[in-house]
């Protein structure tokens, strides 16, 4: 089969998912694939491109939708084609250019069941059809894809989230928020899901008895605005370090190295990166009890309920008492990674299926 591989994604802003599309790079580099990664919206932020490796052929495609359609049938001419978008979109306009491709293999990163709606589902069983493969990353988004979208159980196999090792980091002291000691960080898009507005809420309930306490936010999003009001109006300004959309991954790394915790209040996730990432660092983990945090916690994780913002304040002065160890090893990550990266080698090069394939689920518990 051919080894020319074209990614397609909406853009490549700082995020989850293009961070999992960057491992794919990498690893599709390492297996000998000729790459190419189209971006679908150059007018958005697309900082991430800048950590492609080097000799990735990176373009943009037309805006015009009759000289997309062209552009695409041309680019993606007997290739595999991986589509890689993340919000639970579609882009059904593009479909007919694919026609073109060896074969198409659509990601599907999240249970966007949230986002959904039931016509929305039906265009998507739709497109099923002219998909060879779709790859659930994380049982949660196998669930949305069976139960929801209803998408045929033999084109669906799952992929657990997994990232790679990196070598250990040490905090760099010099930084503007390594001032704040001790601080937690929370690492997430700023979007009403993500529930930065509970987590300012127990941050300003910590602060009444730790003043001294920062809460480092790495992120940006449509909330940044009415999050930035909401700390002043908790009186908490001055206590909460917004680091916008670091995107540099050594950059991310040395904000987590020095942490004291990472927290997240997100009401919806599927296998959040940025939590796998915590782990890295062996960082005690103060997240919502909701499915995806499940998934990507350790055992010494503390779960609270959804927008319980009290409840989570303890957890956290909990998680950051001195007789508290930080939680050791890593051993599982690293043998995710490697079921992860046989397993989406498997997939695209068309040589089996992946690691736990998927089966019909029926809950989404």
């Amino acid at each position: 089969m051919p080894k020319h591989t074209v990614l397609i994604l909406r853009h490549f802003t700082v995020g989850g998912l293009e961070r999992v599309l960057l491992s794919h790079v990498r690893l599709l580099t390492a297996a000998g694939h000729t790459l190419t990664v189209c971006v679908l919206d150059p007018g958005r932020d697309n900082a991430l491109v800048h950590e492609l490796p080097p000799g990735t052929r990176l373009v943009t495609a037309p805006r015009n939708r009759l000289r997309r359609a062209a552009y695409l049938h041309h680019l993606v001419r007997d290739t595999t084609v991986l589509l890689q978008f993340g919000d639970g979109r579609l882009y059904p306009s593009i479909r007919p250019a694919l026609t073109s491709a060896h074969r198409v293999i659509r990601f599907c990163h999240s249970d966007y069941s949230h986002l959904r709606t039931r016509a929305k589902n039906a265009l998507d069983r739709a497109l099923t059809r002219s998909e060879d493969t779709i790859v659930a990353v994380g049982g949660r988004s196998t669930r949305f894809l069976l139960d929801d979208v209803q998408a045929p159980a033999h084109k669906v196999t799952t992929l657990t989230n997994a990232i790679e090792p990196r070598d250990p980091v040490q905090p760099d002291p010099h930084q503007p928020w390594a001032k704040h000691r001790p601080y937690v960080v929370a690492v997430q898009s700023l979007y009403p899901h993500k529930g930065h507005d509970a987590l300012l809420r127990a941050h300003a309930h910590l602060t009444r008895t730790h003043p001294d306490l920062q809460l480092v936010v790495i992120g940006d999003g449509d909330q940044s605005i009415p999050l930035r009001a909401l700390a002043t109006t908790l009186g908490i300004a001055d206590k909460v370090t917004w680091l916008g959309a670091v995107w540099h991954h050594d950059l991310v790394d040395r904000v987590l190295a020095g942490a004291s915790a990472f927290v997240s209040m997100s009401r919806f996730e599927g296998v959040p990166i940025s939590v796998l990432e915590a782990r890295r660092h062996h960082l005690p983990l103060v997240l919502t009890d909701i499915p995806g945090h499940r998934d990507a916690a350790d055992p010494t994780t503390r779960l609270v309920t959804v927008d319980d913002h009290e409840a989570f304040a303890q957890a956290v002065l909990d998680a950051l008492a001195p007789d508290n160890p930080r939680p050791a090893g890593t051993t599982d990550l690293d043998l995710a990674w490697e079921r992860y990266a046989e397993g989406f080698l498997a997939v695209v090069e068309g040589t089996g299926p992946a690691t736990g394939s998927a089966t019909p689920a029926r809950s989404r518990g």
